[in-house]
């Protein structure tokens, strides 16, 4: 499946350093629909992330570092995704392709992004652009891979198939946060999350499809007992 967009724990790691890194996307995540607050606004906003990894900046074990970015899934004309995927492009969408875009087109893909600070002191990216010489696809360090959310609800409605499990082993190597955005999450402890609206609606959908408990009467044969083999 596509991911289509359309208009309409701990601190102990090693930190991106500030400034444009070359660049090469190795997985995209459908994290489903949930409810943001902005500005004290409540909105219900489809997310995907992008990662990439950064070849040229290596971590002590000589592995590239990588980033990720969190995206409204829109290409509506101010959405921080059209924004970043023309410049990484280099060129605008066509009317067509605003109507239906697989964002999974950008994976293996090269370019730079620009990462500065959050407030806090993480890195961030603030921008992302086409590669020098232009974008191509590539191989990474990384697997490439997709969180296809669709297949992944499969092991929930009775649907289960050879694509939700290969869901499943990607869902178990998301970041925490990002698994308690699709799935919730009641860990004592911790504040609550609510599942993606996605989510709650297989969950529901599994529901109704299970077929019904057996009561349970007892044994049909009193004398069980006498035939144990041990």
């Amino acid at each position: 499946m596509g991911i289509t967009a359309s208009d309409g724990g701990g601190s102990d790691y090693e930190q991106v350093p500030v400034g444009t890194h070359n660049a090469i996307c190795y997985k995209i995540v459908d994290a489903g629909t949930s409810n943001n607050e902005y500005q004290g606004e409540v909105k219900k906003q489809h997310s995907i992330f992008i990662f990439w990894e950064l070849p040229d900046c290596k971590t002590a074990d000589d592995r590239p570092m990588s980033m990720f970015n969190k995206y409204t899934l829109s290409l509506n004309e101010k959405a921080k995704l059209r924004q970043h995927l023309q410049t990484w492009r280099n060129k605008p969408f066509t009317a067509e392709e605003l109507a239906n875009f697989d964002v999974t087109n950008v994976l293996g893909v090269t370019c730079k992004v620009d990462v500065g600070l959050t407030s806090g002191g993480k890195a961030k990216v603030t921008g992302v652009f086409t590669a020098d010489g232009g974008a191509k696809k590539i191989a990474t360090v990384n697997d490439q891979v997709i969180f296809d959310l669709e297949d992944y609800l499969k092991e929930f409605t009775g649907e289960s198939c050879e694509a939700s499990k290969r869901m499943c082993d990607i869902f178990e190597e998301l970041p925490r946060f990002i698994q308690y955005q699709i799935g919730g999450c009641d860990e004592q402890g911790r504040d609550p999350v609510e599942p993606c609206f996605e989510m709650k609606a297989a969950l529901k959908k599994g529901e109704s499809t299970a077929p019904p408990k057996k009561k349970d009467d007892g044994p049909e044969d009193a004398d069980f007992e006498d035939d144990i083999p041990f």
